[in-house]
């Protein structure tokens, strides 16, 4: 029978390299633990870890094939961090709403004020209004009663006055002994 083994494997089968099953076994684990550290360093470098040792593998000499323990915290740690990404995004999520929340109470107690103050304004305005009307209205009684205006000087008033809401106020604010000399100077700058 011709040796179809090359001499380096034949001389560990029958001479001084010969080794046991237990060698063998040996050398598998340590390659197995090589290619576990080379598998580690890829997780730890995608973000995950895994924590395996030689203490945790199965190194007995009656089994060919050492069942490999499962790696400890490995599935924990990645479900840990994604549970921790989950939870500091839930936690921006209600840090979020809750500001939103905030300014949007903000903006509508803003909204109420300023819709008071519209308001407020428009009722000033519209009692403004209604004085600026009413006086208007006594605008023509009042002019006759001023002594000494003409009947011309009566009618360039009338349509000039009411053009000008606050001269006609101050007019009617005005005693009325000086309400002829305010009427002559307002004609004459209008």
């Amino acid at each position: 029978m011709t040796n179809l083994l090359p001499s380096t494997q034949k001389d560990r089968a029958i001479g001084k390299d010969a080794q046991t099953t237990t060698d063998i076994i040996e050398e598998i684990n340590v390659e197995d633990v090589a290619a576990t550290n080379t598998h580690e360093e890829r997780n730890d470098f995608h973000g995950s870890e895994a924590d395996v040792s030689l203490d945790d593998m199965d190194l007995s000499a009656t089994k060919l094939q050492p069942e490999p323990q499962p790696a400890r915290n490995q599935g924990d740690s990645a479900f840990l961090k994604k549970k921790k990404k989950i939870s500091d995004a839930s936690d921006f999520s209600t840090s979020f709403n809750d500001a939103a929340a905030l300014l949007a109470e903000n903006i509508r107690t803003v909204g109420l004020e300023i819709s008071k103050s519209i308001a407020s304004e428009v009722v000033i305005q519209q009692n403004s209004e209604m004085t600026i009307q009413e006086s208007a209205l006594k605008l023509y009684p009042t002019l006759c009663e001023v002594e000494g205006l003409t009947e011309d000087e009566r009618y360039r008033a009338l349509s000039k006055i009411p053009d000008h809401p606050t001269q006609m106020l101050i007019f009617f604010s005005l005693p009325s002994a000086v309400r002829l000399e305010w009427v002559r100077r307002f004609l004459a700058d209008h």
